[in-house]
Formats: structure tokens, sequence, C-alpha cells
């Protein structure tokens, strides 16, 4: 982990228009910025644990894998991207009191912003009503990952991994444009994990999508050959409430 050199007027444009805080005043906004630490993360660093800090952690760019940790091990079940909050439990109680316990690592070079806990505490306080706020962005997002749930481990491999690559692609595509990447940094493993399948369905699923020259493989990478393609496959499985998160 180390303190990047640029990318706080990034970070504070994205905290603005973010689910979380999107009816948060200015003011507020900017007293919060100011007590919170952009920091950066390389591929594989843990980036958040359940209740290890008393503070919460803002993607900013990248991506980050969740996984669930108990006296088993750890296993990795899913991935969120920029604009997500960790660690809102922080706000409802002091200690954990329940298992297994959740951790964050990084699936490629990460930047994120980690606010104080009692920082949005005290805002929250003094403006009981952004309580509310906060409540409905946290059932938009449970209703977010059910429906993303639903398209990652249902329907065929192949839809599956049309999904994935596509919702990977969303959070990194042109801020000017909205076209998606030409490159995805995701190992065929990496995809297993995500669409809860085994690497040789994956594999197979995989050099259809090539066969149907909609991407190429590389090594621990995908070049996407046809975007526009792969977008109009995914949107006929993807929700417009879904495409918008």
């Amino acid at each position: 982990m180390r303190t990047p050199s640029n990318g706080r007027v990034t970070a504070r444009k994205l905290l603005g228009t973010a689910v979380w805080f999107n009816n948060w005043e200015a003011s507020d906004l900017d007293s919060l910025f100011s007590q919170s630490q952009l920091r950066e993360y390389a591929k594989s660093e843990m980036v958040y644990q359940d209740y290890q800090r008393e503070e919460l952690l803002f993607l900013v760019t990248g991506s980050v894998w969740c996984s669930m940790q108990n006296e088993s091990g750890t296993a990795r079940f899913g991935m969120i991207y920029p604009c997500h909050l960790i660690g809102l439990g922080q706000l409802m109680r002091p200690t954990l009191d329940d298992a297994p316990c959740y951790v964050f690592h990084a699936a490629e070079p990460t930047m994120a912003l980690a606010i104080p806990t009692v920082a949005i505490q005290a805002i929250l306080n003094g403006k009981p009503l952004l309580w509310r706020s906060l409540a409905q962005a946290s059932i938009l997002y449970q209703r977010h990952c059910i429906k993303l749930a639903l398209l990652l481990y249902g329907g065929s491999t192949k839809e599956r991994l049309i999904s994935a690559l596509y919702q990977f692609g969303v959070s990194r595509r042109h801020p000017m444009t909205g076209t998606l990447p030409l490159e995805i940094s995701l190992s065929q493993e990496e995809l297993a994990v995500l669409i809860q399948s085994s690497r040789p369905h994956v594999n197979r699923a995989l050099r259809e999508l090539e066969d149907e020259r909609l991407i190429s493989l590389k090594y621990k990478r995908i070049e996407i050959q046809d975007p526009m393609q792969l977008q109009t496959l995914a949107l006929m499985r993807h929700s417009p409430s879904l495409q918008s998160l």
C-alpha cells in the first residue's frame, strides 16, 4: 500500500456522484474528503478486512476480490468495482459479532479512499435524515448484487462469461465515449472463480467466443475484438438498473 501522487480530483468527483453520497451537500463531502486518505494497492494486496481499522473504503479505480474467511480457510466468491463502499457495518455496530469474516484483496492495481468511520458518523449524527438516503443506497446495492449473482451464476457458461466480461469492462469504460476497454486483465482461473465454474468449462466457452471473433486469448488477459457485439449480447441479459450501477 502506498499514497499515490495524483488521483484526488477523480476520487472527489466519484464520491459526489456515487449512490451512497449523491444526496449529501457539497460542504459535507468536502469535509469528509479532507479527512480521508487516498491509497494505492498492488495486485493481490489486502485492502480491507472486517473491523481491522476504524474506516470505510471507497473504491476509486481498479477492482477487488471479496473473500469469506473462517476456520476452514479463505474462499473468493465475487468482485467489486469503483464507487462501491466497503465497511458499512462499522456504522451500525462497534465490533463484529457474526462469523465468518470478510476479506478484500486487490484484483489488479487499485486506488481507494479510506474514510474514517468517525468522520461519517459525525455528519450522520448532525443530519439524521442522511441515514435514510444511506439506507436507500444499501437497498439498491443489495438488489444490484442479487441481479449480478443471477447473471454470473445462472445460464450457460458462455452466457455467464459474456456477463462477467461485460461487467468487468463497464467498470473501466472510457469516461467520455462510454466504450468498453479493448483488453481485460483476467486469467482463465480468475474467470472460473468469478462465475463459479470449472476451468475446463471456462476454457471451452472462451474458445467458442474466440471462434466467433468476439475475443482473442492472451496470457492472463483477454483482448476484446468486437466490443460492440459483446455489449449487445450482454445487454440482452442485463437489466437497465444493473447497467447504471
